[in-house]
């Protein structure tokens, strides 16, 4: 067990470079669905990197609505938009939608949670694994909904066993959007106490910015501060404000959560329920065009010059950019990013998809994602199958 899961029972790991779903590399696909095949399958048209597809897995058609409407739509039990694929439920969602793992295809990982990739690449394809898809499975103890999975993970601390504190781990960073989707920053945790003994009285936190404003084409602006006590349940910050065309030496501004749209970065932290998060102003966290890249070494990271631009490549980083989600599918990714090809590799994991947690005679589905570059071999084209769910014990 992980030892930081001690202290956060309730925080989500994400899957590093999960924003490189945005990458336009190819990866063929052979499946093209079989007559005899024993489930339902599709591909989904998401590329847009703005407009979400909605998917009915009662009907296998999608569902044309806008991002407004689908808020109070039961219409639709998966979205999708590049390789982000979310439920029906909490704050994106009018359903009651809920997902599980039903095969989380354990033999693809090792024991730390990294990809055995050349496993996935010589022994995982859509014939070899139709069999996990159509199999019994238990009816899963645990369901997500609408629960938000940050980008940041717990990967930005860590848990003493000794003295039951919290403290940075300052070896790793980020890249970040802001919340108006036009300026970036370099961030890391630079220092982090939570000590939880009543008699603790400094116990505190602070994050470190480099900023690329709008317009500029590296990073102008170093060493912005969020720092401040860890006493609150929320706490935000703007790393852009004040800051116009590289110029604003006081840069940075701690805002009202409540009454700001320009925050960027949102501390959360709860005593009570044993939590402690950051989140970006997007997706699921936010109303803004906020997102996040990363984890990186610190080591590497720091030598980038531009949040947009990968050192040595050149590749644009701007599509990458993931902003915060909810559901089973961002809890346990359906892929394993290959950096050697900047590619997608599908792990075939199963998921029950419970299509109405509130009505116990809602179909429930075993859904797998197949590949992401559809039929034609390109990228923001998921590959869905399904198929009613055998669940031999208990009830939905």
């Amino acid at each position: 067990m992980n030892s930081k899961h001690v202290f956060l029972g309730v925080a989500i790991s994400a899957v590093s470079l999960s924003g490189c779903g945005g990458s336009d590399n190819t990866l063929g696909s052979s499946d093209g669905g079989d007559q005899n095949d024993q489930f339902k399958r599709k591909v989904v048209d998401a590329r847009s990197y703005d407009k979400a597809t909605y998917l009915n897995l009662d009907t296998g058609k999608t569902v044309e609505l806008t991002e407004e409407e689908a808020k109070s739509s039961s219409a639709w039990h998966l979205s999708f938009k590049r390789d982000a694929i979310e439920v029906n439920n909490g704050a994106i969602g009018g359903g009651n939608v809920k997902g599980a793992v039903l095969e989380p295809q354990d033999k693809f990982y090792t024991d730390s949670g990294e990809p055995k990739l050349d496993l996935l690449k010589q022994a995982a394809n859509n014939d070899s694994e139709k069999a996990v898809l159509e199999a019994d499975y238990p009816a899963p103890e645990e369901w997500y909904g609408g629960e938000i999975t940050n980008r940041f993970g717990d990967k930005w601390y860590t848990y003493d066993l000794t003295t039951h504190s919290v403290v940075e781990d300052s070896s790793v960073g980020w890249l970040v959007r802001s919340a108006e989707g036009n300026s970036y920053a370099r961030m890391r945790v630079e220092q982090l106490k939570f000590d939880p003994r009543p008699t603790a009285t400094d116990n505190n936190f602070r994050i470190r910015f480099d900023v690329q404003p709008e317009g500029a084409e590296q990073f102008t602006n170093s060493k912005i501060l969020f720092e401040g006590p860890l006493s609150q349940l929320e706490t935000c910050f703007d790393f852009d404000a004040g800051i116009t065309g590289g110029a604003g030496s006081n840069a940075g501004s701690t805002v009202n959560c409540e009454t700001s749209s320009l925050w960027d970065i949102k501390l959360v932290f709860d005593v009570n329920a044993r939590s402690l998060e950051l989140r970006t102003n997007s997706g699921a966290s936010g109303d803004g065009d906020g997102g996040a890249l990363g984890e990186f070494p610190w080591n590497d990271l720091v030598d980038y010059g531009k949040a947009t631009e990968e050192p040595v490549s050149g590749q644009s980083l701007v599509n990458l950019y993931a902003p915060d989600a909810s559901g089973v599918f961002n809890v346990k990714s359906w892929y394993a990013y290959d950096p050697s090809k900047h590619v997608l590799r599908p792990n075939f994991r199963v998921y029950a998809i419970d299509t109405d947690s509130t009505d116990p005679s809602s179909p429930v589905y075993a859904v797998q994602i197949a590949g992401y570059y559809g039929d034609d071999t390109q990228s923001g084209q998921p590959i869905v199958r399904w198929t009613q769910a055998s669940l031999t014990q208990g009830e939905n």
